[in-house]
């Protein structure tokens, strides 16, 4: 029973956590670089001369989906992302909690009574005629 309510304790504990969550971003940022296509401008002449850059890449529907980002929003999108890496954690532990409450309940029931034991139900005397070819 001590287990129960430990388990109880932790599932309300995440889902507490759940209301401090905020606004959120899915994604990761890449930093990458890249030619302008400037004819006059450095990276068009030299190969190492690249212009830096970021990307947003995230998954929609299972495509990947990739936006640049300026500088400004860079450090705007930051923050939603580790919000989002957050809110997963909280899930992670409220569904791991859930599920350690079910079994802990599930076995303490196995182990309170009988119950029926699994036992098939039995199978009516009636069967049906046979039919004739004929």
């Amino acid at each position: 029973m001590a287990d129960i309510e430990k388990l109880i304790e932790a599932r309300d504990r995440a889902r507490e956590e759940f209301r401090t969550i905020g606004d959120m971003r899915p994604g990761s940022l890449q930093e990458n670089l890249t030619r302008c296509g400037k004819p006059n401008c450095r990276c068009a002449e030299d190969d190492a001369a690249r212009h830096p850059g970021t990307i947003l890449t995230r998954s929609i529907d299972g495509k990947v989906s990739s936006t640049r980002l300026r500088r400004d929003e860079v450090e705007e999108t930051r923050p939603l992302l580790d919000e989002y890496q957050r809110f997963r954690g909280v899930v992670s532990a409220f569904v791991a909690a859930s599920e350690s409450l079910a079994e802990a309940r599930r076995k303490e029931r196995r182990a309170s009574g009988p119950g029926k034991g699994g036992a098939s139900r039995r199978r009516s005397g009636r069967r049906s005629r046979p039919t004739s070819t004929g």
